[in-house]
């Protein structure tokens, strides 16, 4: 994570480095949950990326036991699909954007929160563009406390894997409601730029969530694999890149 202080004396705009993933040998795992993670029906889920590979193809960016409960994946139709199943495997969240997201150097910020107790309260933004298109949404609780790997860039089979670079990634399950653009500016800035989330990612929710990951500093993304929310670190399979994202993003 970078600030620097303009010639005026002014903060610059916050910005954070970025960890590459190839596509090919590298993902981040937990062998187990989160800790501290409870079964119920809301999660807000943010991150910054860029897709350099992998067209036609699926790939994950959050993933636990192979899609269950919960899983967030860029599929083989290039839109992203988000998902969610029960205690007994039924699926009960599955919403996509109607956009697809191809390789680009375009950066992009994806951004969706949802509560399943209340009608509606399911969203999806692009980069502070709302894009969301419902297949499920049922009134029942997602199994987030199932023993399962959790994965960031693949998923538990080690396929699936990510090619592309991710920034500011984070995951909790509080529902906030991001169709409110003061929410929105909690994750990002009125000119699609970065938002500082703080220290350990309580910021947004007022409440540290379970995972949050940042590059700590330019030349060390392998930091990216420590969680800076409660739930417990992650572990690197391959080697992550550091990059550095422009300033602002350009999406």
């Amino acid at each position: 994570m970078r600030s620097w202080l303009l010639v005026s004396g002014a903060p610059a705009p916050y910005t954070a480095d970025a960890a590459d993933f190839d596509g090919t040998n590298d993902y981040m795992s937990r062998a187990t949950k989160p800790t501290g993670i409870a079964d119920g029906k809301q999660g807000t889920l943010s991150f910054w990326f860029r897709i350099d590979g992998g067209d036609a193809a699926r790939m994950k960016l959050l993933s636990a036991s192979n899609g269950a409960p919960i899983y967030c994946e860029r599929t083989a139709g290039d839109i992203f699909n988000l998902g969610a199943l029960n205690s007994v495997s039924t699926t009960i969240l599955d919403i996509s954007t109607a956009a697809t997201h191809i390789t680009s150097t375009t950066w992009k910020h994806f951004l969706a929160s949802w509560d399943l107790a209340t009608a509606g309260a399911r969203f999806i933004y692009i980069s502070d563009v709302a894009d969301l298109s419902v297949t499920t949404f049922t009134d029942d609780t997602i199994d987030y406390d199932a023993t399962a790997d959790w994965l960031v860039g693949a998923r538990s089979a080690a396929d699936q894997k990510f090619n592309g670079v991710l920034a500011e990634f984070f995951f909790h399950t509080t529902y906030l409601d991001i169709s409110v653009v003061a929410n929105r500016r909690k994750f990002i800035s009125a000119t699609s730029t970065f938002v500082d989330l703080g220290a350990n990612g309580s910021t947004p929710l007022g409440v540290q969530p379970l995972i949050y990951q940042r590059v700590a500093t330019a030349a060390a993304a392998s930091t990216f694999a420590t969680n800076l929310g409660s739930g417990g670190d992650f572990t690197i399979t391959g080697t992550l890149d550091a990059v550095t994202p422009p300033t602002p993003p350009n999406n």
